[in-house]
């Protein structure tokens, strides 16, 4: 029977009992890796609760990397590539992913269009730069998620406030163009260069963010063939086999806001009926079987 791995730190979560249960169906033993009781050895194995953990019948990965200490899950997942246990997303996608400045970038080269963004150490030089995107603008930690740590700004007093006081905690931030005329994005779900579905986010009245997390409405919605066009190059510009897009309309286009490299699919899969956790591990299986061919 073929056996794949799930690397993560919040095992607890719903999706991952969705994987384990639908592995059975597809003739699959899915191992479930608790990152927070796993350590890298430089060179050497990795250990699981204190004994080495044999990877050696699991030739695929998923590695889901959150915001628990994410550069200490990336070594483990470095560490089991080294090991041959090969991650459907690759460690330095998974980086870029999970920064905002590295997406943005990615997606520059790529010419795939997304928020004007200036990026700066100084407060006050940060500001004066990022005034030239126009007001309001929103202010965002380079590794946020789900809303967290996103701040709309509409002057340059209120600008140069916010960049002040996270400058002084230590946080890393990029200033990017508001998208007019916010409160609604949708995000799409890539899976191997193919759209599994899209869906409709809308916030709550008084709020811009769009995230399930913060209130937002979540509906399936038909997408056209820009978007979805959007969605795959911006997954293939970052180099992932399985992410979260986020597009965001901009007047009468549209922009990719943000490439998540370890998307949830608790609120897309309610909407829109589709098993995720069973296609997901259906390529990981195809992927595994293409590489005994070889």
């Amino acid at each position: 029977m073929l056996e794949l791995g799930v690397l993560t730190a919040t095992p607890h979560l719903p999706i991952y009992q969705e994987l384990l249960a639908a592995g059975p169906e597809l003739g699959v033993v899915v191992h479930l890796w608790d990152a927070t009781k796993m350590a890298a050895q430089v060179p050497g194995g990795v250990t699981l609760e204190g004994k080495p953990l044999a990877v050696q019948q699991v030739p695929v990965f998923l590695p889901r990397v959150g915001n628990w200490r994410p550069e200490s899950t990336l070594a483990l997942i470095t560490a089991l590539e080294r090991l041959g246990c090969t991650p459907f997303n690759r460690p330095e996608a998974i980086r870029v992913g999970r920064d905002h400045l590295r997406t943005v970038e990615a997606l520059s080269l790529a010419g795939i269009p997304h928020p004007p963004t200036v990026v700066g150490s100084d407060p006050e030089v940060l500001a004066r730069a990022a005034q030239t995107l126009g007001f309001p603008v929103v202010v965002k930690s380079r590794r946020s998620r789900q809303g967290v740590g996103v701040i709309r700004c509409g002057s340059l007093p209120e600008l140069e406030a916010v960049l002040d006081a996270l400058w002084r905690v230590g946080e890393e931030v990029v200033v990017q163009r508001f998208c007019p005329p916010g409160g609604e994005s949708f995000r799409a779900l890539v899976l191997q260069g193919s759209v599994l579905g899209v869906t409709r986010h809308r916030a709550p009245q008084g709020e811009f963010r769009t995230n399930a997390a913060r209130g937002g409405v979540v509906e399936a919605c038909p997408a056209d063939g820009h978007l979805r066009n959007l969605a795959v190059a911006a997954a293939a510009a970052l180099g992932l086999a399985f992410c979260g897009v986020d597009l965001w309309p901009d007047g009468d286009t549209l922009l990719v806001g943000e490439v998540n490299p370890t998307p949830g699919w608790k609120h897309f899969a309610r909407a829109t009926g589709i098993s995720v956790a069973r296609l997901v591990l259906e390529a990981m299986a195809a992927q595994t079987r293409l590489r005994g061919e070889r």
